[in-house]
């Protein structure tokens, strides 16, 4: 199976690496300060500060490069990251072995840290990269042990025992090298296999995840399509029924007027419900929007005067408090009124007559802020997280107002994403509900990956 790493995924799991490697430059100054302040090795430390500032050095420029790889939009940015991947292990493996040759050798202990690289190689590469790597690191320290036993390089010993037993045994020189190759390449071979699976499986999620996004767009596009046909045919019923219930033609008896009545307003909450659901599927289907600051205040004020009718025929105080120093934001034409609007009504909707709605303006130049607060039903515990999703409404509220979509929260909350804002509900049953939403002014526009 051929793997193609992901763009995103590929750039931190190399930054992981390099991130790794301060950790080894910093145990190596360590290692070396503790051995030549506490342990009395008659090594050369010049050399080996020498290799932890190479290595250091080395990692900047990798660094350095990878971020100019981020930076630019390059087709074949896989491949060269991939190269930058095998010169990092290539150079490691080769700094390794140097700091092994200064340091002891076979006697050292950090002649684990081949197999490491080589485990990271399984994660970050191909099986055949892999391999490769593992056999550079094989041939080094074989390389290195050999030499040194053979004496063509000096041998700096750490430890006399072993060092003891590698002159005068040359098969303990030959089991052990032979053992570090075999668990060499089962280390590979079972880390290989389980990133192979976990890549395989990750294809799949992703393959899955691209289907089901497509088929939600075409979802979002019926939907749309559908619910623009029914409301025309809903504003011609509810137009032609205003005539009747109105009396613009001739008056209704008493009788038919209440049916009229009733039929005109299921009309206007099933005209209320298709238009919450086509701006929600707007809101959806479309990913830039035209954005141009709008006044506060009169957004504001307009919210609050479409609302106010609405409270006073529930005997409601709907009271309000500004504290605006950047009376201008930019957003979505309308959408800013709309989440104000809903908000209140909602607060409105679901407060006992004779009851509380206070809303709350703050703008200083960097976050736009509404709080809107009642005294209503609230909201159980275990409902609050879901208060956003698309037709769900609260348990203990179903049975009291009958009348609600569950589309309203779920627009305001996709109007806040899509101004890249928060909304945060806090409610306690018997008390009411607090809705805060935070606007940024900043507007950064999003990009789809």
């Amino acid at each position: 199976m051929i793997y193609f790493p992901d763009s995103k995924n590929l750039y931190k799991k190399v930054f992981w690496l390099c991130r790794l490697r301060w950790f080894a430059v910093a145990g190596i100054l360590l290692a070396t300060t503790i051995a030549m302040g506490f342990l009395n090795l008659h090594l050369n430390y010049i050399i080996l500060f020498l290799i932890a500032g190479l290595l250091s050095l080395s990692n900047l420029i990798y660094t350095l490069f990878l971020r100019f790889y981020l930076r630019r939009k390059d087709e074949n940015n896989f491949i060269k990251i991939e190269n930058n991947i095998n010169i990092q292990i290539l150079f490691d493996f080769i700094f390794l072995t140097l700091l092994l040759h200064f340091s002891g050798g076979i006697e050292n202990p950090f002649i684990i840290f081949y197999i490491f690289h080589m485990i990271i190689s399984s994660i970050l590469l191909s099986k055949k990269w892999t391999y490769i790597h593992t056999t550079i690191g094989v041939f080094l320290f074989a390389s290195l042990a050999i030499t040194e036993f053979l004496g063509i390089l000096p041998h700096y010993s750490i430890n006399k025992y072993i060092d003891s037993l590698i002159q005068n045994d040359p098969a303990y020189l030959f089991s052990a090298l032979l053992i570090f190759s075999i668990t060499s390449y089962l280390v590979v071979y079972i880390t290989s296999s389980l990133s192979g699976q976990l890549r395989a499986v990750e294809q799949k999620l992703k393959s899955a995840n691209i289907v089901l996004l497509e088929k939600d767009q075409i979802k979002n596009e019926y939907v749309q399509r559908i619910t623009h046909d029914i409301k025309g045919h809903i504003v011609a019923i509810k137009s032609n029924l205003e005539v009747v219930y109105k009396h613009f033609v001739a008056p209704v008896d008493k009788k038919n007027q209440e049916f009229i009545e009733k039929a005109y307003n299921r009309t206007q909450k099933l005209n209320e419900f298709i238009y919450d659901l086509l701006a929600l599927t707007n809101m959806r289907l479309n990913d830039k929007f035209d954005r141009e600051p709008i006044d506060i205040i009169r957004t504001l004020d307009s919210a609050i005067n479409s609302n106010n009718s609405f409270a006073e025929s529930k005997n409601i105080n709907l009271t309000t408090e500004y504290s605006i120093q950047s009376p201008f934001y930019p957003s979505i034409k309308s959408s800013i009124e709309e989440v104000i609007s809903n908000l209140l009504q909602n607060a409105i909707k679901y407060t006992p007559d004779g009851g509380k709605v206070h809303l709350k303006a703050h703008s200083d130049g960097i976050f736009f802020t509404i709080t809107v607060t009642d005294t209503g039903y609230g909201i159980p515990e275990q409902d609050v997280p879901y208060i956003f999703d698309e037709f769900f409404r609260a348990s203990n509220i179903k049975s009291t107002i009958k009348d609600g979509t569950g589309l309203g929260l779920s627009l305001v909350k996709a109007i806040v994403d899509r101004h890249q804002g928060t909304i945060v509900a806090k409610s306690k049953i018997g008390e009411g509900s607090e809705f805060t939403v935070t606007l940024p002014y900043n507007l950064i526009e999003a990009k789809r990956s």
